[in-house]
Formats: structure tokens, sequence, C-alpha cells
């Protein structure tokens, strides 16, 4: 660990310099661009400037679309920046390829030929942004399941569905960003970072499991939404635990964390199917925060 002091410079703006083995390590010079992560209490500096262009290759022959699907997904998670699908290529095959593109955040078609189609990756989302966006996207699924059985709203129930495909969308983005910050924090200097890259896979896996499992309730209730308004105090609990959760995580904060740990216990307790596992999804999140609290409160006590 090292500490530097803050400064006041121009009266207005604050600076702290960056060690030179770190500059040199990642062979940064003046002018270079860096990437901050900011959340209440960290600031996550990595440089902006990528080693490379990861690109991935695709022939085709007879695979049906189901195994393209599979490869060009694979491709994607794994952090490819351009992919291009070489072979006979047909309107109908561009088309399905399109359809594939979709489904992966930020993967467009750039170029179509007779004999290959390129894809390339136009998006530069940050993790901690994909992480915020799942959890706004959990948080909106609860709140709409209250409204739609509450308030006997079909569509609110219809739209959770919507929703939970935009979170497998995201669950996808956020690996691909996971697996791309893997290769660049792979050196000793980086471990910190590292941390916070494994903490957020686990985090953003607890999120992406919430939400299927709110769409499967949401498909019951769909069906019989009067039979489900006892459900509707537990849901509204649930949104508020869901938040303190993701807030401890986020913010680093060990008794937030184990406010939620207790609630989410109490709330395993009340429920049972999909709530019951929403409750468990819920408390294992505010066990990775309480744990991410610990771990970097150091020695400097909670």
């Amino acid at each position: 660990m090292e500490i530097r002091k803050l400064q006041l410079i121009g009266g207005s703006s604050y600076m702290v310099s960056l060690p030179k083995s770190w500059i040199d390590l990642n062979s940064l010079k003046k002018g270079d661009e860096l990437i901050l992560n900011v959340d209440s209490n960290h600031i996550f500096i990595r440089p902006k400037k990528c080693s490379s262009i990861l690109k991935g290759y695709i022939r085709i022959g007879s695979c049906d679309s189901g195994f393209l699907k599979h490869l060009m997904h694979s491709l994607y998670i794994q952090g490819f920046d351009e992919v291009t699908v070489e072979g006979k290529i047909t309107p109908e095959l561009t088309t399905k390829i399109s359809d594939v593109a979709r489904g992966l955040i930020g993967m467009e078609i750039i170029d179509a030929k007779s004999d290959r189609v390129t894809l390339k990756f136009i998006v530069d989302a940050e993790l901690v942004e994909v992480l915020n966006r799942m959890s706004q996207i959990v948080s909106t699924m609860l709140q709409l399941l209250e409204s739609g059985i509450k308030e006997r709203k079909t569509k609110d129930l219809l739209d959770v569905a919507k929703l939970e495909r935009d979170a497998d969308r995201l669950y996808m983005l956020a690996v691909r960003q996971e697996n791309r910050l893997m290769k660049e924090l792979s050196c000793p200097s980086k471990w910190s970072d590292l941390k916070f890259v494994l903490g957020a896979r686990v985090v953003v896996k607890h999120l992406e499991d919430l939400a299927d499992i709110l769409y499967n309730f949401a498909f019951k209730a769909s069906v019989s939404p009067p039979g489900f308004s006892e459900f509707v105090p537990l849901l509204k609990e649930l949104k508020i635990v869901f938040e303190k959760a993701f807030s401890a995580y986020m913010e680093g904060d060990a008794e937030l964390a184990e406010e939620v740990i207790t609630s989410a216990e109490h709330l395993q307790k009340m429920s049972s199917g999909e709530l019951f596992c929403a409750s468990r999804q819920i408390k294992s999140i505010g066990e990775v925060a309480f744990n991410k609290a610990v771990r970097e409160s150091g020695s400097e006590g909670l």
C-alpha cells in the first residue's frame, strides 16, 4: 500500500501523483488518457488504450444457425472486438447473423459481402455502468410485479419479460467486459483491481439469476394476478432490501451489508418458491458486499 498526499492546484482542482513504476509498467506517457471508475469511496484507474484489437473468425460450412449463434456468443463474451464470418454468404445467412448480433450489445455488422460478413464491437461501456443498469432492471422488475399484481395490470407483468431479456443481454456484456479486464489486470501490481473484477463477476451473476427468477414469478402471476395479491407486501420489502444490498456493495458499507443479510434471512422464512430464491440471491449479494467492505477497509478498521 502506498500513501500519497492530495494537492490543491489552481485554487479549485485537486491532484494526486501516480507511481512511476505503474506508468512504466503500462507504457504510458504524457497526454495518454486514463479511465476512472468512480463510486462514493473508491476510484479505480486504468489505461484507456487497449493492447490490441482481438479478432475472431468463423468459417461457415454446414453448420446450422444454432451452432453459428453459439460460436458468436462465445467470441463476444471472450472479449473479441471484431468477428468475421467467412464462406458462402447468402442474404438469408446475413439476416441470421444480424439477428444474432441484435442480442449482443454493441456488436454491429459493418461490412457484408458474398464471401464474408464482418462485425465490430462499437460500444465502450464500463463494467460499473453495466452493473448499475442491471440493478436498475431488477429493481424495476420488482416494482412492476408489485403494481401488476396489486392493480391487476397485465401489461406490467408482461413488461417484466422484456426487462428479463435486457438483463440477459447486459449479462453477456458484463461477462465480456470482465474477460477484457482480466486480460489487462494479470500482473501483480493490479491485483487490487483484479479482486474488484472477480467480485463484480459474482454480483453480476446474482443479478442475472434474480432477473430469471422474477421472470418466472411474473409468468405465473400473469395467469391469475388476483391469486397473487398476498405477495404484494413481500415484493415491496424485497425491492427495499435488494436496493440496500446493491448500495452496500457499491459503497463498501459493511454495516449496511450486515443489515441486508439479516433482512434477507427474515424474508426467506416468510417466502417460498421464486421469492424464496430471490431472497437467497439478495442475501448472497449482501455477503459479497460485506466481504468487499472488510477487504477494502484493511488495517484501517470498519
